[in-house]
């Protein structure tokens, strides 16, 4: 039970052609706060990638943005129905604003993390 609620290193995205292949080829959603590109990868779990730029706000800020993600991730990716996705957020102005429920409500609302057809 102990490893169920950790955001482990094999669940990130790591490199920048990761974030490209979802870019390419992946489902993309915009909210209000956020977009979502969703692809899915072939394991057996989920994987994390987040882009958070400077006209979003201060390093404070982005780091802020980026810490609520991960804790979204780490306490929802059971949830979210395999097979695994990479899932590639990007973080638009005012979303270091939302609580991390408020960013819950708005990212689990997202159909295709739900329901992604198969391609």
């Amino acid at each position: 039970m102990r490893g169920l609620h950790c955001f482990r290193p094999r669940e990130r995205l790591h490199v920048s052609a990761q974030y490209e292949q979802v870019k390419k080829r992946g489902r993309r959603q915009r909210l209000s706060h956020c977009a979502v590109t969703s692809l899915v990868n072939g394991l057996a779990y989920h994987r994390l990638g987040l882009v958070v730029s400077r006209r979003v706000g201060n390093s404070v800020r982005r780091n802020r943005i980026k810490r609520l993600l991960r804790e979204w991730f780490r306490l929802n990716k059971q949830s979210i129905p395999l097979p695994g996705k990479d899932l590639v957020v990007v973080a638009y102005p005012g979303a270091d604003a939302l609580s991390l429920e408020a960013l819950t409500g708005e990212l689990l609302a997202v159909s295709h993390i739900q329901n992604e057809r198969k391609s």
